[in-house]
């Protein structure tokens, strides 16, 4: 199995009211993009607004405020850039 394969099958979905430290981090990875989320680490209607607005920046997503495998590397890989 690749290291890729492992990845996406080790990663947990987040979506609209769920919590926790991933949340958390997501949201700080976020701000640090320019959106203003309360860090609280609850997956409020507002961060589902910031994720669909982040995906709209990019071709390969789909929108949908999910922050699956795939939108989670390129929150990673746009934050990483500042």
């Amino acid at each position: 199995m690749s290291k890729i394969t492992e990845e996406k099958m080790n990663f947990q979905v987040l979506s609209l009211g769920q919590s926790g430290t991933m949340v958390y981090i997501v949201q700080k990875m976020l701000n640090s993009l320019g959106y203003e989320l309360e860090e609280d680490g609850t997956f409020s209607e507002s961060m589902e607004q910031a994720v669909k607005a982040f995906q709209s920046t990019r071709e390969n997503l789909v929108v949908d405020g999910i922050v699956g495998y795939h939108t989670m590397k390129e929150i990673d890989e746009a934050s990483n850039t500042i």
